[in-house]
């Protein structure tokens, strides 16, 4: 089936998919991946059916059938409350190789459609899809979005990244890095520089509105990388000059490392260092702890990089081999850089003497402004001006402070003279002249201090000028005029945020007040049940014991068996009422952290039945507040006593954790036993009031509750609720341990 004509099909799908009706025919995940966003947006149903490709650690994955693949993500279904029941649980268990049947509903995705699955189903296992070679056309652009594709490159480095490291891949062409797992690259120290094949899942880099802006290759899948041709040893690099890191050649070199020599004139330790060899220059970036300072001769070995459009040397190592005499920094001014520059892209030539890109120089500026650190403590960069002594206009640079701060330049008076010192960072950019398209020319640069000694006062200027007076007037006014506006506009939002505030602390005191009469109305009801009716009853028990035993003649024959019968009934009446009494008196918490309080409530209520009960918290839930905690408690209390006395199950289990953005507790509590018709049980007509109160419970706490069942197939019932903050006062009195009866 062509693309349009199964977007035909798909759309003739959406009344009936609107009806709620399962989805029985199979779909090529083509159709799905080509559908508009617009369409896609509509949350239309679909199955299908592929093989995964890559999971992450969040459960979300992809996965690919003959015609495509496609991004999976159970947690959007968690986020847009879904809610599915063996999503979460069976997307844990997704590896690489396994087959699975998803239904689930389009959803548009930040790049390429994508499927939030509703139901997950593990086939079996199953070949992973050929992985064909890339072609740089399809892979940088997105079009093998979520598809198996074959990588051959050099590796160029790696940083660490969540369950694995990124590798750094020169595919020849094509930069880009590639996420694998620790199983995958277990020693990636050991790969750089070597050539690799790579197979892995192509993923799309985007923008906030969609945009392709690169790609990059997903593999965790042991054996998806082979070393091709090993790093090749240290005395095989081949040794290259400072001005020849990229120059022509009549035959490629590859990617791989070259050496070069030098002296240090600047260094920023883990960042990157400049050295400096006769009348050429080069930024050499690496990660190696060596301290390096100004004069010492060093060899780097590393990959050229031209993503500053200016050959730099990157993910280098670094090796000190003596040490020698810096040159005095050249005085020559911005301006006569950049015109010299110039120059050279009108000849088609190379710039003379030098570009001066990581050159040592000296010249003079005005100061215009002195830029801070975020947290206004110190000077990072001072905008500087200088009158275009080549030209009309004048030239605005930066001097950056990249080696830590410097506060002793915080006096600095814009419109100071200032004698600067410093190394000459280009800022290149194409050409704007359309006859010399091919040519990237120097658009601006900025100067790299090394210390604060790189700068020296020339001159200050006089403050109290009549353009000073006046702005300072102006600013003056200006301030007077925001902070009344400001107070008044503090003054609205602070009664509209008090009224808020009040509101609120007013309906949860209220709801705590209410929880705390309930449970002293319920202790109140326990003790006179059993000093009362409880007592009564067992009096009555042991008369009819004492009758057993009279010898006083019998009426007739058939007391004993009268007697008999009585006293189971008065058991049975006993033994359901002391049930009554513990499940009105219990406590909350009593002075336990809520997974505490859990177990002693499942052991309790375990006692002298054959079903075991299980109880899963997350540690977090010890910071759950009392008010909410009480709540659950009891909620919990009644879902396992309806269990255990109606559904006869071999086991239960309760499972409640902590979930975020935004915080709230999920519970479920599952058992095995007999189930029933949801609707078909006795309700509060009839006297029954357990299902009832779970739902007031739960609705007081603003959650939502679910409950699933069919006869024969147990029971389970869901629960939500989100965690707010009750302070003492608002969650009111909880009962201690001395209050406790049962």
């Amino acid at each position: 089936m062509n693309r349009p004509a199964g977007i035909i099909v798909f759309l003739m799908c959406l009344p009936w998919a609107a009806q709620g009706a399962d989805i029985s025919a199979l779909m090529p995940i083509a159709e799905v991946r080509n559908l508009p966003r617009d369409v896609a947006a509509r949350a239309l149903p679909v199955r299908v059916r592929g093989v995964v490709t890559w999971q992450s650690g969040t459960a979300n994955f992809t996965i690919q059938d003959s015609s495509a693949g496609i991004w999976v993500s159970p947690t959007q279904a968690l986020k847009q409350n879904l809610l599915p029941e063996n999503v979460i649980a069976v997307s844990h268990q997704i590896k690489g190789g396994l087959e699975v049947e998803i239904q689930g509903i389009t959803d548009p995705g930040g790049y390429a459609p994508q499927i939030i699955p509703i139901s997950l189903k593990i086939l079996g296992e199953k070949s992973l899809p050929p992985a064909p070679p890339i072609l740089a056309a399809r892979f940088f652009s997105g079009a093998d979005d979520c598809q198996r594709v074959e990588v051959k490159g050099v590796v160029q480095g790696f940083y660490p990244w969540g369950g694995g490291v990124a590798l750094i891949l020169d595919a020849n062409p094509g930069r880009f890095s590639a996420l694998v797992s620790n199983s995958v690259a277990p020693d990636p120290a050991s790969l750089v520089d070597a050539e690799i094949r790579l197979r892995g899942v192509a993923n799309t880099l985007y923008n906030t509105r969609g945009e392709v802006t690169g790609a990059r290759l997903m593999s965790n899948v042991a054996g998806d990388l082979v070393v091709e041709k090993p790093p090749p040893p240290p005395d095989e690099v081949p040794k290259v000059t400072l001005d020849r890191l990229l120059p022509f050649r009549a035959e490629p070199t590859g990617p791989h490392r070259v050496w070069v020599e030098g002296t240090v004139i600047y260094s920023l330790p883990g960042r990157y260092f400049y050295l400096e060899e006769g009348a050429s220059a080069v930024r050499v970036e690496t990660s190696s702890p060596i301290i390096l300072k100004p004069g010492d001769r060093v060899e780097a070995a590393g990959f050229v990089d031209m993503s500053r459009l200016i050959g730099t040397l990157s993910d280098a190592i670094v090796r000190k081999t003596g040490v020698a005499v810096l040159a005095d920094p050249v005085r020559i001014s911005p301006e006569e850089i950049i015109a010299l520059n110039e120059v050279a892209v009108k000849t088609g030539q190379v710039a003379l003497p030098h570009d001066y890109d990581g050159h040592l120089i000296r010249c003079r500026a005005r100061l215009l402004a002195v830029q801070s650190e975020p947290d206004g403590k110190a000077p990072h960069a001072l905008t500087l001006e200088r009158t275009n002594t080549l030209g009309k206009g004048t030239l605005i640079f930066r001097a950056l402070f990249d080696n830590g701060k410097m506060k002793s330049l915080e006096g600095l008076l814009p419109g100071s003279e200032l004698e600067l010192t410093g190394l000459v960072q280009l800022d290149y950019g194409p050409s704007t002249n359309p006859l010399r398209i091919s040519r990237t020319v120097p658009v601006g640069l900025d100067l790299i201090l090394r210390s604060s000694s790189d700068v020296v006062v020339l001159s200050r200027p006089s403050w109290w000028t009549p353009g000073h007076l006046t702005a300072v007037l102006a600013a003056t006014v200006l301030a007077l005029g925001a902070a009344l506006g400001w107070n008044l506009q503090l003054k609205r939002q602070v009664r509209k945020k008090t009224n808020l505030l009040a509101h609120e602390m007013h309906a949860r005191h209220d709801a705590s007040i209410e929880f705390q009469a309930t449970l002293r109305e319920r202790t109140r009801l326990a003790a006179n049940l059993h000093d009362t009716l409880l007592q009564t009853i067992s009096g009555l028990g042991f008369q009819i014991d004492a009758c057993e035993v009279d010898d006083a003649p019998r009426a007739n024959d058939a007391l004993p068996g009268h007697l008999e019968v009585a006293r189971r009934m008065v058991d049975h009446a006993a033994s359901e009422l002391r049930n009554a009494v513990w499940a009105l008196r219990s406590v909350p918490l009593n002075g336990l952290e809520l997974p505490e309080a859990l177990d002693a409530v499942a052991k309790r209520l375990g006692a002298g039945h054959r079903a075991s009960i299980e109880v899963r918290a997350d540690d977090e839930l010890s910071r759950v507040p009392d008010f909410i905690a009480g709540n659950l408690l009891l909620f919990i209390q009644e879902a396992l006593h309806n269990a255990l006395k109606h559904g006869a199950p071999g086991s239960v289990i309760v499972e409640i954790r902590m979930l975020h953005e935004p915080e709230r507790i999920f519970l479920t509590i599952t058992d095995d036993g007999s189930g029933f018709t949801p609707g078909s049980q006795a309700g509060v007509a009839c006297g029954h009031f357990g299902l009832q109160g779970m739902h007031e419970r739960i609705e007081r706490l603003d959650g939502s509750l679910r409950i699933r069942s069919a006869p024969g197939e147990g029971t389970t019932v869901h629960a939500e609720v989100p965690l707010r903050n009750y302070d003492d006062k608002m969650a009111g009195h909880q009962p201690d341990a001395t209050e406790a009866f049962i």
